[in-house]
């Protein structure tokens, strides 16, 4: 077996017996957290500091598991910067994503190596096109431009960055009911750019747009901590390689459970664990932990 995998999550193109493939994982910025769409005052800044980790031990094939030792390991840190203004008297936001971090094969999968660097440098915006803090409403509206910035190598089997651009828009829906029970609607869809250089063979490897929803419910405590979970599908992202379709759609449902804490006024920490509960095609998260700490300015 023969696997190639580039990051913003993952993107892997392999051989599992049913000649070349390639196995698409959803991108991490599109995947929001519970209150992300509940804009701060104008002049807010925060510094934010992600700190992920996950662990597949299995590959799928049209939602049937083909190898249950295989093993891809992630740890992976994103610095974020976001900054909200005016509009025409709508609020907007603009942003900045950095990641970094280490992929590691192991198992059937040890022969992927290891390696180590920054992915692509992520641009963002949203605007709110609809705010009403007094009955807990609100609907925005987000742009993403993924740069074409992180370590890439053709001859690598695990790679950070992708070497392509990538875009999406994003559109979310949040609304509270009382003091204790909000529900928020996200969906996105993400489209690629081609890749003229994957695998040593220096393949064209393009991607049919990728289709994300996610779904979440908070449980606001009190004035300094919250719990909340989010239940996410993504689907779309069949490849080709010099044209060949690979037949390889992307159907995945994750579980996430989230809480939030504020220390102060000014910094809060949150702490997350979830898993993959059902996977079409490539690798099965059997763990997803990660604390983000967050600084308002």
């Amino acid at each position: 077996m023969t696997l190639r995998i580039s990051m913003t999550r993952l993107v892997a193109a392999a051989t599992i017996g049913f000649g070349p493939v390639v196995l698409a994982m959803p991108a991490t910025a599109q995947a929001i957290d519970a209150g992300d769409y509940v804009p701060a005052p104008d002049g807010t800044q925060l510094g934010l500091v992600y700190l992920q980790y996950a662990n597949a031990g299995a590959l799928y094939r049209d939602g049937k598991k083909v190898d249950d030792d295989a093993e891809l390991e992630s740890a992976i840190s994103i610095l974020r910067y976001v900054g909200f203004t005016k509009i025409g008297g709508m609020t907007f936001d603009y942003q900045v994503l950095q990641p970094f971090g280490h992929l590691a094969g192991g198992g059937s999968t040890k022969s992927l190596g290891k390696t180590t660097g920054f992915g692509d440098t992520i641009l963002v915006g949203t605007l709110w096109l609809h705010e009403d803090a007094e009955h807990q409403s609100y609907f925005g509206v987000t742009p993403y431009l993924f740069l074409p910035t992180g370590d890439y190598r053709a001859s690598r089997a695990l790679n950070l960055g992708e070497n392509r651009w990538k875009g999406s828009l994003q559109a979310v829906y949040s609304k509270g009911f009382g003091k204790h029970f909000i529900a928020e609607l996200s969906g996105d869809v993400m489209i690629y750019g081609n890749n003229d250089d994957a695998g040593a063979a220096s393949d064209d490897l393009t991607q049919k747009a990728t289709v994300r929803i996610q779904g979440f419910a908070r449980f606001p405590l009190d004035a300094r901590n919250e719990l909340n979970a989010r239940i996410m599908h993504v689907t779309g992202g069949e490849t080709k390689i010099n044209g060949i379709e690979q037949n390889n759609v992307t159907r995945t449902t994750s579980l996430l459970g989230t809480w939030r804490h504020n220390f102060t006024p000014k910094w809060q920490i949150m702490t997350q664990v979830g898993a993959d509960v059902a996977v079409r095609n490539g690798f099965k998260e059997g763990v997803r932990g990660q604390i983000r700490l967050l600084r308002v300015f």
